[in-house]
């Protein structure tokens, strides 16, 4: 089974993930952004396909370990999603990696996780968080701050292509028996999956 957490910057994701994970954990690692093209196709074929890497990194760990609790989504298109949505990048920009997602995602090279945990905390909380840590730069954080409700329409988009996989908050009691009886979604990806999903964002 794979969980993932997900949730804006400072909204406790890694620090939940490594105290009710453990060692089933996988944390986020990025990479340098000096790296990333700047032309838009490129840029999108690069965000996918290094989501793919990192899904079959998770495909590996719940191979070896039957769960893994995954820090930040591999099926990372809600970004560009949120972005678009928020005026912050063109609609050319959300279709170049929008169509590289659905090729990779038809083939089965990366999918949906089995259940979502989303924090959803408000703004003033999350800058309070920050804050509270100066450990880590949390780069363009505001920005984040302004995708929070736009991810979290994404989320309820996902929730509606199979009610009860996407819980918003994450439980303090951490993974329950009764998350763990969610278990493995009979589908993860393909292109019909997908464009279920692009249809329920239209339909926002």
């Amino acid at each position: 089974m794979i969980i993932v957490v997900e949730g804006p910057s400072g909204a406790g994701k890694t620090t939940w993930c490594r105290t009710h994970g453990g060692a089933n954990a996988l944390l986020e690692a990025l990479p340098d952004h000096a790296t990333v093209p700047t032309e838009p196709r490129a840029a999108g074929r690069f965000w996918v396909e290094r989501n793919v890497v990192r899904w079959r990194e998770v495909l590996e760990r719940e191979a070896r370990d039957g769960l893994v609790v995954v820090d930040t989504d591999p099926f990372k298109l809600h970004y560009v999603w949120t972005l678009f949505e928020t005026g912050q990048i063109s609609e050319v920009e959300w279709t170049m990696q929008r169509d590289a997602a659905r090729d990779a995602f038809a083939a089965g090279r990366y999918a949906l996780a089995d259940l979502f945990l989303v924090s959803d905390v408000d703004d003033a909380t999350l800058r309070a968080r920050r804050d509270a840590d100066p450990t880590r730069t949390r780069r363009n954080f505001e920005r984040h701050v302004q995708l929070r409700d736009a991810l979290l329409r994404w989320y309820r988009a996902i929730d509606r292509l199979e009610p009860g996989r996407v819980v918003f908050g994450l439980p303090d009691a951490g993974i329950t028996p009764d998350l763990l009886a969610r278990g493995k979604r009979k589908t993860r990806s393909g292109r019909e999956l997908f464009e279920r999903l692009m249809s329920e964002l239209t339909a926002l």
